[in-house]
C-alpha cells in the first residue's frame, strides 16, 4: 500500500443539531470522552465541537474497511450494519441544517480531492446523497489558487468568522485529499443579561484572582445541585427555548479536573432529569474562544489508532490508493455575551426579583459547559473555560458597581442542598 496523507480540517464558530426524526442518544457518549481527553492536561479553554468531529468521521468511514472501520464505528457507537448507519448518520447530518426563531445554524461538509486521483465512484454518490458533502477537485500543484479555494470555502461557510484555516504549510504538491466541515451559530438568549450590571470581578483561576466582564442576571431558571459530582447544574435556555447553554460549576475552585472525570458516571441527561425551577441570581462572566487542536491524540485515546497509522484501510475511497490520515485539525470561534452566543442584535432584559428563598450562583471558577438540542437531548458542543474576559472600561464609561450581597436566607433554599458557589 502506499501511504497518503490526507489532511482534515475542520472550522466552526459554533453549531447546533436540530430537526431529527429520533434522538441518537448512543451517540452522545462519544462526546464527554471527546471533552476528557482534549481537557487533559492542557491549561486554559477548552471547546470541541462533537457534532463536526463526528460529521468528518462519518465521511472518513464511509471509505473505512476493516479494523479501520470497526474502531471508528465503535467510538462513535454506530450500528454494525453500514445501511443502519448510514441512516444514523444522515439524520445527524440533516439535523444540522435547521433553523429555529432566535437561533441560527449552518452546516457544510467538503472534500478537496487532488485532480491527479480518482474517487470511488460509489463513495463519491454515498458523500452527495448521505454525507451531503459537496466535492471539488483541485491542483495541488497551484498552492496560491488551493489556498485560496479551500479558505475561501471556509469563510464563507462560517460567514467570514474563520477566514482562513490552512497556510502553506498545510498544502503541498502531494496533497492528495482535504476533508472539511464548516459549522456556523448565531443565538440569543431568552433572558438576556442587562448590559449595564456587567462589571469588573474576580474570576478565580488556580488561586489567582483574574478581574473578567461579570453579567448579572436575575430570574426563574433550572437548577440543582449535583452531589455526585460536586457541582452546580444550570440551564440558559436559547430563545424559543429548543436550545440552552448547560453550565457545571464546581463547588470547589480547583474541582473542574474531578468534575470533568467524574461525567462519565453522571451524564448529561440525568442532570438535565434533576433541575428544577428556581428563583436564581446569577453572575456569569462573558469569555471568547478562539481553540484549535489537532485532534489526532484525543483519538487515538478513544481507541480511533488504526486510522492515524500506515496500516489503515480507508480503500474504498480511491479507486486506486488507500490514503492515510496525517492530521486532524479543529477549529473554533465562540462568542458568548450579554445577548447571547455570538449574538449581534440586542434584546431585552429580563429582571425577576428574587424570593428570599432563592438561590445565588457566583461563576467566579473555572467551569464546563455544554450547548445541548433539549427536544432531542443531544449534546452539540463542550467546554471547559478557565480564562473568560478581561474586564476593560471604555473612555468615558462609568463602571457598574457590582450587585450588594443578599442577605443569608434564614431557611435553607429548596434546591440548595450544599454551600452555594459564592466562596
Amino acid at each position: 500500500m502506499t501511504p497518503v496523507s490526507v489532511l482534515m480540517l475542520l472550522a466552526l464558530p459554533l453549531g447546533l443539531l436540530a430537526n431529527y426524526e429520533k434522538p441518537m442518544s448512543r451517540l452522545n457518549f462519544f462526546d464527554i470522552d471527546l471533552l476528557r481527553y482534549c481537557a487533559e492536561d492542557r491549561k486554559g479553554n477548552v471547546m470541541v465541537s462533537p457534532a463536526s468531529i463526528k460529521a468528518t468521521l462519518a465521511m472518513v468511514l464511509e471509505g473505512a474497511h476493516g479494523n479501520t472501520e470497526s474502531e471508528i464505528r465503535n467510538a462513535l457507537r454506530l450500528s454494525p450494519k453500514k445501511g443502519e448507519f448510514r441512516e444514523q448518520l444522515n439524520l445527524f447530518l440533516q439535523g444540522l441544517k435547521s433553523n429555529v426563531s432566535g437561533v441560527v445554524i449552518q452546516n457544510a461538509n467538503s472534500i478537496f480531492v487532488s485532480n491527479k486521483f480518482t474517487l470511488n465512484k460509489d463513495y463519491e454518490v454515498q458523500l452527495k446523497n448521505v454525507y451531503l458533502s459537496e466535492v471539488f477537485k483541485v491542483n495541488f500543484s497551484r498552492p496560491e489558487y488551493s489556498l485560496k479555494l479551500i479558505n475561501g470555502w471556509v469563510a464563507n461557510k462560517t460567514n467570514g468568522l474563520i477566514p482562513s484555516i490552512v497556510d502553506a504549510s498545510n498544502v503541498e504538491p502531494s496533497t492528495q485529499i482535504l476533508l472539511t466541515n464548516a459549522l456556523y451559530f448565531k443565538g440569543l438568549w431568552q433572558h438576556s443579561f442587562d448590559a449595564t450590571l456587567t462589571s469588573s470581578r474576580c474570576f478565580y483561576d488556580h488561586g489567582e484572582c483574574k478581574k473578567v466582564a461579570m453579567m448579572d442576571l436575575r430570574g426563574m431558571l433550572n437548577y440543582a445541585y449535583i452531589d455526585e459530582l460536586r457541582a452546580h447544574a444550570l440551564e440558559l435556555p436559547y430563545q424559543g427555548e429548543r436550545y440552552s447553554m448547560i453550565l457545571l460549576v464546581p463547588l470547589d475552585r480547583d474541582g473542574c479536573a474531578p468534575l470533568i472525570r467524574d461525567l462519565p458516571y453522571k451524564n448529561i441527561d440525568q442532570v438535565i432529569a434533576l433541575l428544577e425551577p428556581s428563583d436564581v441570581q446569577l453572575s456569569f462572566p462573558k469569555f471568547v474562544i478562539d481553540y484549535s487542536e489537532d485532534m489526532v491524540n484525543p483519538l487515538k485515546n478513544m481507541r480511533v489508532m488504526d486510522l492515524f497509522t500506515s496500516s489503515s484501510n480507508l480503500s474504498g475511497i480511491f479507486e486506486s490508493e488507500s490514503p492515510y490520515i496525517s492530521n486532524m485539525f479543529h477549529k473554533v470561534h465562540m462568542s458568548v455575551d450579554e445577548q447571547g452566543t455570538e449574538a449581534a442584535a440586542a434584546t431585552a432584559a429580563m429582571v425577576v426579583p428574587l424570593i428570599e428563598n432563592g438561590v445565588t450562583l457566583r461563576v467566579d471558577r473555572p467551569f464546563v459547559f455544554f450547548i445541548r438540542d433539549n427536544a432531542l437531548g443531544v449534546v452539540l458542543f463542550a467546554g471547559r473555560i478557565e480564562d473568560p474576559t478581561p474586564f476593560v472600561v471604555k473612555e468615558g464609561d462609568v463602571p457598574a458597581p457590582a450587585p450588594p450581597a443578599k442577605e443569608k436566607p434564614k431557611e435553607e433554599p429548596k434546591l440548595q442542598t450544599k454551600p452555594q458557589a459564592a466562596h
